[in-house]
């Protein structure tokens, strides 16, 4: 991470959205936790009394069915917050979070988030900014899973994964995503057969390199070049 970037935060994240007064009002409400690898944060069908700020690292959400058959749907990472729908609506938690190598958040209790809120419109007016974020979000995959084909929808996945991890994650010029191709194919909405076959074109045309648990991209320009339009009305 470069200097100062410890200060800084991904801008379409809820931290980035605030204003400094209101962030550091925020951050300082929580008690910083940390996780491993494949350790969960979150419990699909829980009680919601808590929420976390994720400050360093990635982590996957994850809805599994009444068959037992999980679903990658999003990953957040640094300035994003998990847990906050069954903060807002009381209900059960809607999926798992499940951190993708090491993680680092705060942690900060449902009654004292409630409280900040309502002590700055500001705040309210982000959360509700943020989650219509995430509904747009949604609604765009739904769309292009309908009108853009597998490679364009991996591309916007990549491409996507590669700008917000860039700078924390980069190597002469290269971004490593620790992602598995069968994650990247349901955060894509594609078999993850057709995943396999979409990255052994890129690795030959060596726009990505591919290890263990990491696809590495080469050439951010050509995922750009190729990716579906990501603005929808």
């Amino acid at each position: 991470m470069s200097p100062g970037a410890r200060d800084q935060w991904p801008p379409g994240t809820f931290v980035g959205r605030l204003a400094p007064d209101d962030r550091a009002t925020l951050l300082s409400a929580g008690t910083p936790v940390r996780f491993t690898d494949d350790q969960i944060l979150l419990v699909q069908g829980d009680a919601g009394d808590f929420l976390y700020v994720l400050t360093s690292g990635l982590v996957k959400v994850i809805v599994a069915a009444s068959t037992g058959a999980e679903t990658t749907l999003v990953l957040r990472s640094r300035g994003d917050l998990m847990g906050e729908f069954a903060l807002l609506d009381e209900l059960p938690r809607t999926a798992t979070a499940r951190a993708v190598g090491d993680v680092a958040a705060l942690r900060i209790g449902g009654a004292a988030f409630m409280a900040i809120a309502g002590e700055s419109p500001a705040i309210q007016a982000t959360v509700t900014r943020y989650l219509l974020a995430k509904m747009r979000a949604a609604t765009e995959r739904r769309v292009a899973e309908r009108l853009w084909d597998a490679k364009e929808r991996l591309a916007q996945v990549l491409y996507e994964l590669a700008r917000v991890l860039g700078e924390a994650n980069a190597v002469n010029g290269t971004v490593a995503i620790p992602i598995t191709q069968g994650d990247l194919g349901d955060l894509a909405g594609v078999a993850v057969s057709t995943a396999e076959r979409v990255l052994a074109e890129l690795r030959r045309q060596k726009v990505i390199s591919t290890r263990y648990r990491e696809i590495v991209i080469n050439d951010m320009a050509y995922l750009d070049s190729i990716r579906f339009p990501a603005e929808f009305s």
